[in-house]
């Protein structure tokens, strides 16, 4: 903790140096949103979704809560090399008595142009996994994406990638990656995971991606199961106008394991958001259906999650957000029926730069 706090303190120092010298060089910048939720249905079961408001002990009861807290370092070394530097903290990320703490999210260097609009970068570095959905998606306060909503990917991962365009336009894009398959956490097996991720813009408005993952020879002894192999692979469309946002993500994961029957879990995500006043308000609204195991139809439960809300836009920066979100289960086979986890919100997000 006294390292991650020291980190932070020379992260402010240097910058306020940098800006002192030369105001190009460094940029601090980051976000923060949270909310004050209400839970007013849910079961009093253990909780068999890994979704946010799936613990038992939140139903009929209310909080604030601040889910994330993002502080960049961005460091232009020169036109060809930048350094990123990223601190999150959020509700899961706490201290030994339990306080808010951050962590190291992103640490990496970029090369620019190593080849032309073709970009290298080597360290923590965020993965494709999501990138493009996410930012279509619009709305990460509100929720994660499906993909890393359910748990199927990582958001950053200690690797080397390269991304770029091609194309009229720049129509094609692609990212590959290769990194250690543990996130944030040091390395602790013999496997790599690979990345892919290619895209295409066919019409003005409209992107296509297809993307894959791959991880072999997995060893987790303190998982329940153990690992052998898994592959991710997922399609998404999105449309951006002026009048309105739309996106359709599909994910499916293969999960090999050793010693028990192999899991497919499967993921469908619709959403759409729209303005009703121009700079002022926009309504969003998603709808996701997932089912944990594909291949048992008769035990535990399919998903639906919904939710829905305004965005009132008190400036470019600030948005008030009030939702609901909805957790729906439909039993699969003789399991028994579980009420859905139901919580209305009201986000707050703002950007600081």
């Amino acid at each position: 903790m006294k390292t991650i706090l020291l980190s932070l303190f020379l992260l402010i120092s240097v910058s306020i140096n940098s800006h002192a010298q030369d105001q190009s060089t460094g940029r601090v910048h980051g976000y923060v949103f949270g909310d004050y939720y209400y839970k007013f249905g849910g079961e009093k079961a253990k909780a068999v979704s890994t979704t946010q408001y799936a613990d038992s002990a939140l139903t009929k009861s209310g909080a604030f809560q601040l889910r994330r807290i993002y502080l960049y370092y961005e460091h232009a070394i020169s036109e060809t090399f930048q350094a990123q530097f990223l601190l999150e903290g959020n509700d899961g990320a706490t201290d030994g008595k339990g306080r808010h703490s951050v962590y190291i999210k992103l640490a990496n260097l970029e090369w620019k142009n190593i080849l032309p609009d073709q970009n290298l970068a080597l360290g923590m570095i965020g993965t494709p996994t999501w990138a493009i959905s996410e930012k279509v998606w619009g709305y990460r306060a509100i929720e994660k994406t499906i993909t890393d909503m359910r748990g199927l990917g990582g958001a950053s991962d200690i690797g080397i990638t390269l991304k770029g365009s091609f194309g009229n336009e720049g129509m094609f894009g692609y990212a590959v990656m290769v990194g250690n398959g543990s996130g944030q956490k040091p390395e602790n097996n013999k496997s790599r995971k690979y990345y892919g991720s290619f895209s295409v813009k066919p019409i003005k408005g409209l992107i296509v991606e297809a993307y894959c993952d791959f991880e072999s020879d997995i060893t987790e002894p303190k998982k329940t199961f153990k690992t052998s192999q898994n592959t991710t692979i997922k399609g998404f469309a999105g449309y951006q106008t002026e009048k309105f946002s739309a996106g359709l993500e599909v994910v499916q994961q293969t999960q090999e394991y050793t010693d028990t029957t192999n899991f497919t879990p499967l993921g469908i995500s619709l959403f759409a958001s729209a303005p009703l006043i121009k700079d002022k308000l926009n309504a969003y609204a998603r709808f996701d259906t997932y089912d944990p195991n594909t291949k048992n139809s008769k035990a535990g439960y399919k998903e639906n999650f919904i939710t829905a809300g305004i965005d009132f836009v008190a400036h470019k920066s600030v948005h008030i957000m009030p939702n609901i979100w909805v957790n729906t289960f439909s039993k699969k086979g003789s399991t028994s029926n579980r009420k859905a986890d139901t919580a209305a919100r009201v986000t707050f997000f703002y950007v600081y730069k």
